[in-house]
């Protein structure tokens, strides 16, 4: 997913899951058949009207669910690390007072938020005019068109003929984080000073020196705090306006 993050186990983030998929007093299971598998799907698990808000913006289920995808296969593998059957109950299992579905809806809708974040960004850098579902299915829509028209054409194109929804999701993402951490970078303390402390930070023993990978460091740090700048937006590091309906 290039520059895409998919950590959320932070504290911080953690506060802002919780806060969002209990904010409605409903139970995380509310409405899913009971003992499901590992192998459920993310709507068997969460249901499909599970959603929030952010800034205003809907995070609609949708989203939510397309999130599962991406992250339901981690969370499987993290409680069944812990020892929880795959068979069925697996999903109301607890483990540390939580289950692997309460773990995949935290996760799940910190991902959407989190990449409503990132869209919200691009619409103010001029990147991206409509942040909402219905704007990304016709990105997706307008993507495939033009890939379908360049094959009818006999024009060759890079990737695959068409798009899933997942797949061109996670290939958005990473070109709006190129995007914006490139307008982002222009704003960083990028000096050799700087960068020499972040190699300092970064090298191992057998490390380079640093002319020889100065740029790659650039890089990094670059990415790095790009990485806290959208985490922040999304309220990582506090929680922001969210409201979430879960039924």
């Amino acid at each position: 997913m290039g520059a895409t993050i998919r950590a959320f186990g932070t504290a911080a983030a953690m506060a802002l899951v919780v806060a969002l998929s209990t904010a409605c007093g409903e139970p995380a299971a509310a409405g899913k058949p009971a003992a499901l598998t590992a192998a459920a799907t993310p709507a068997q698990v969460l249901g499909t009207r599970t959603g929030t808000t952010f800034d205003g913006e809907p995070v609609t289920a949708a989203e939510v669910l397309r999130a599962a995808a991406t992250v339901r296969a981690e969370v499987v593998s993290e409680f069944s690390g812990y020892g929880v059957p795959l068979g069925p109950g697996f999903w109301d299992t607890r483990h540390g007072g939580v289950t692997a579905g309460d773990r995949l809806r935290q996760r799940a809708v910190g991902a959407a938020v989190l990449d409503k974040a990132r869209r919200i960004w691009a619409r103010e850098e001029g990147l991206l005019a409509d942040v909402s579902e219905t704007g990304f299915q016709r990105e997706l829509a307008a993507e495939n068109r033009r890939r379908a028209e360049a094959a009818a054409a006999g024009r060759p194109m890079p990737g695959v003929p068409s798009y899933d929804q997942y797949t061109y999701a996670q290939v958005r993402a990473a070109e709006l984080d190129s995007a914006l951490s490139k307008r982002y970078a222009a704003h960083l303390d990028l000096s050799d000073r700087r960068l020499r402390e972040q190699y300092k930070r970064m090298a191992g023993t057998d490390a380079p020196p640093f002319t020889r990978v100065r740029e790659n460091v650039r890089q990094a740090l670059i990415l790095e705090e790009y990485t806290r700048a959208l985490r922040k937006r999304a309220g990582f590091d506090q929680v922001r306006e969210a409201r979430t309906i879960v039924s």
